[in-house]
């Protein structure tokens, strides 16, 4: 099940277990799952909040709201929660989304955000990490990726290349219009102008359906104009 963890991703599963022992709860629920996911990349968690507390601060509010039994052996072999299925299964789905071949803690951190009744998620929302906005954070491409663009690609960026103007904004589309009709617009075309990519879709031809449109700042992987509409003259002005 876990083969295309990263090893990152593991720990926090063996942390979210460890945690589940120390509450003396009888499965692994979704906020064990939190708090292994702050254990082991408490960073990336706060690159999606502007006020993320302390980690001490999100245990009490846990321990505050979930019946606290007696500390089991860290031997004991504890299932998964439905939820915390739900969640594993939902951070596949997230990785393929986005084209990623491994499921790693930010693949994991959606998949909490999309089990959208529970306790964890609960939690992230209200310190304003919200599942579209961070859909879009992590489609632009880490400050590692851009290191290794290789050198005869012109102008290095936020956005360095088509096809990563290309997943943002389809990242983005996906939530603004579905996955039926993103999949209708296919296959995307990007152009490069003025420091902006303008991705636009290929709607089938003799339909109604207009093109979707995307602007992005190369520089900073801004959304600078988004919508549907065919006119693409004044997209730049």
């Amino acid at each position: 099940m876990f083969e295309r963890y990263t090893e990152r991703a593991r720990r926090v599963i063996f942390f979210a277990r460890k945690e589940a022992s120390d509450f003396g709860a009888a499965a692994i629920q979704t906020e064990h799952l939190l708090l292994g996911l702050l254990t082991e990349d408490i960073d990336m968690v706060k690159r999606f909040s502007l006020d993320w507390p302390s980690e001490e601060r999100i245990r009490e509010d846990i321990t505050e709201r979930v019946t606290i039994g007696a500390k089991l052996p860290y031997s004991v072999d504890l299932p998964l929660s439905d939820e915390c299925k739900h969640i594993l299964a939902y951070a596949i789905e997230e990785a393929e989304r986005l084209d990623h071949s491994y499921i790693s803690t930010e693949h994991l951190l959606l998949g909490l955000l999309r089990e959208t009744n529970s306790l964890a998620a609960e939690i992230l929302r209200a310190h304003r990490i919200d599942l579209a906005p961070a859909r879009v954070k992590i489609a632009l491409p880490s400050s590692r990726e851009i290191a290794e663009i290789p050198p005869q690609l012109p102008k290095a960026g936020c956005v360095p290349d088509p096809e990563t103007a290309k997943r943002i904004a389809e990242a983005v589309w996906l939530v603004m219009y579905g996955e039926a009709a993103v999949e209708q617009q296919k296959p995307l075309q990007a152009d490069f102008e003025d420091d902006r990519w303008r991705v636009r879709g290929s709607p089938p031809s003799g339909q109604a359906t207009p093109a979707f449109i995307a602007v992005i700042s190369r520089v900073d992987g801004r959304i600078l104009k988004i919508g549907t509409t065919v006119v693409s003259r004044d997209l730049f002005e």
